[in-house]
């Protein structure tokens, strides 16, 4: 099987630097002194008043959620600096002009920053595994989170690519990744909010025909939460989503969207990429140009 050699150049890179390994430590350290807290206190609880499953429920929430706010600022730096520090360190012009395409170095370059990520939510896997010991979370409820949080790390790394190869510099590269990861995850629930307030405010509320505008399901928030709903039950949640529109399984419908903008980001960068394409624009600026001394 042939790997890409951006892959393989970046991951030899990755092992001989402490750095990732150092990020790994601390990482897995976090959500392991958590969880052996949370479990001390749980075990002392068995012995007081017997086995009680929502405490295994309560720390498989938790720790998915502390995982999902970890990986949303992991991610974005990671892979904005991906074409941009390629572009400083000027090899950038060197990496073109080798036999691979503009769509095989995006790839390459995605697929080195998702796999240190991917890496990290394997790891934890360990951890989620305590709460199926205990009881009240399934083997396949675990293994769906990380399936959510390996298309969730595609989704922001591809945007950070995309990002990456129209900027100029790592550090507006990085601040503007951020931003508009913070847009689609939080920007996004807020403007559904204010639009459900609007209809609201307008038409008053009639039973059940005020619902959430679909820009909501952009929000890859919403299909977490609704996965978690799903998994281990939020009864007042449900019933709210079902009564604002939101639909019952919208995490598949949030993978698919994601998987779509990836694409989608994917596609961009590379064109991006393409140094035929800005021969094109800028021969066609100097043929505007060109015009309006003309004229």
């Amino acid at each position: 099987m042939k790997i890409n050699p951006v892959l393989r150049n970046e991951s030899k890179l990755t092992v001989r630097t402490p750095r990732f390994t150092v990020m790994l430590l601390i990482y897995v350290a976090v959500l392991s002194v958590g969880a052996l807290i949370f479990y001390n206190s749980y075990s002392s609880e068995i012995y007081a008043s017997g086995i009680n499953m929502q405490g295994s429920i309560t720390l498989y929430i938790i720790m998915a959620v502390i995982q999902a706010v970890l990986l949303m600022f992991i991610v974005p730096s990671l892979t904005a600096t991906s074409i941009c520090s390629e572009r400083e360190k000027q090899t950038l012009d060197i990496l073109l002009s080798t036999r691979l395409s503009p769509l095989q170095i995006i790839l390459g370059k995605l697929s080195a920053s998702s796999l240190k990520v991917i890496m990290l939510v394997v790891c934890t896997i360990p951890l989620y595994a305590i709460c199926g010991l205990i009881g009240g979370v399934k083997l396949s409820n675990i293994l769906a989170l990380v399936g959510y949080f390996i298309v969730c790390t595609i989704f922001v790394g591809s945007l950070g690519v995309l990002v990456s190869s129209y900027s100029k510099t790592s550090k507006a590269a990085t601040a503007l990744t951020y931003g508009l990861v913070l847009f689609i995850f939080i920007g996004t629930l807020i403007i559904a909010y204010v639009l459900l307030f609007l209809k609201t405010f307008r038409g008053g509320y009639m039973g059940n025909t005020i619902q959430f505008s679909p820009i909501i399901y952009l929000s890859p928030a919403v299909g977490f939460f609704t996965l978690l709903s799903n998994q281990v039950g939020f009864g007042d949640m449900m019933y709210m989503s079902s009564q604002s529109g939101i639909y019952h399984h919208s995490e598949y419908i949030s993978v698919v969207i994601q998987l779509v903008l990836s694409t989608v980001f994917i596609l961009l960068a590379a064109r991006k990429l393409n140094p035929l394409n800005e021969k094109k624009m800028s021969r066609k600026k100097k043929v505007k140009a060109n015009k309006k001394v003309k004229e």
